[in-house]
């Protein structure tokens, strides 16, 4: 996520905000102080039983997506994929905040394992504009 957020301040972006997991956000603080860096995004990992195939936690989901949704009516375009990886908990976190920027008709930039997400869930960004 470093690189497709520094590139957007580099061609005259005057913000750019990076939600990744706690692992990457020290990372990426240390490359720019330049980027907003969220922690907000959680990975199986990351969770108390361990690493692994986790079960999904509806709720973890969903407080998930509403810290970045709080997020969204500040931003003028969401990039999804680059870094994202392919952790089953984050691709279903992700999910949810793609519906929700669909929802605030925010533009969406799919790259990287965002296709990778797609390309298991087409009516994800089926018909949207």
């Amino acid at each position: 996520p470093f690189f497709a957020a520094i590139s957007a301040l580099r061609v005259g972006a005057d913000l750019s905000h990076v939600f990744c997991t706690r692992d990457a956000a020290t990372v990426i603080k240390t490359y720019s102080p330049e980027l907003i860096v969220h922690p907000y995004l959680l990975e199986s990992s990351s969770m108390p039983q361990g690493g692994g195939k986790v079960p999904v936690d509806a709720e973890t989901v969903t407080q998930v997506a509403d810290k970045v949704s709080q997020w969204m009516s500040r931003l003028d375009v969401l990039v999804v994929g680059p870094g994202l990886g392919r952790d089953h908990l984050l691709l279903e976190c992700v999910t949810e905040i793609i519906k929700r920027a669909k929802d605030a008709n925010l533009p969406l930039i799919i790259d990287a394992d965002g296709l990778f997400l797609v390309n298991l869930n087409p009516n994800l960004v089926a018909g949207y504009k």
